[in-house]
């Protein structure tokens, strides 16, 4: 995966998906857990300002998990 390159030259990167599995498959340190698979940051069935207010949560969240230091793969919940 991507982030996992971009984390080599010591960028900190946060994936934001559904398919943790796969996620920690491919070696990725920082996972957010989001909405669905078709939807990862957002939920359509929502109102235009419960939306917002969800993806602004999962966006919160991954900008602090790229604020910790970490040693091992960690899955973050939103």
């Amino acid at each position: 995966m991507l982030e996992k390159e971009i984390e080599r030259f010591g960028i900190p990167c946060a994936l934001i998906t559904t398919l943790i599995p796969a996620a920690l498959t491919v070696g990725a340190n920082r996972i957010v857990q989001g909405v669905a698979i078709t939807n990862p940051v957002g939920n359509p069935e929502l109102s235009l300002e419960r939306e917002k207010e969800l993806r602004r949560r999962i966006v919160q969240k991954a900008l602090e998990v790229l604020q910790k230091k970490i040693e091992s793969q960690r899955v973050f919940e939103t």
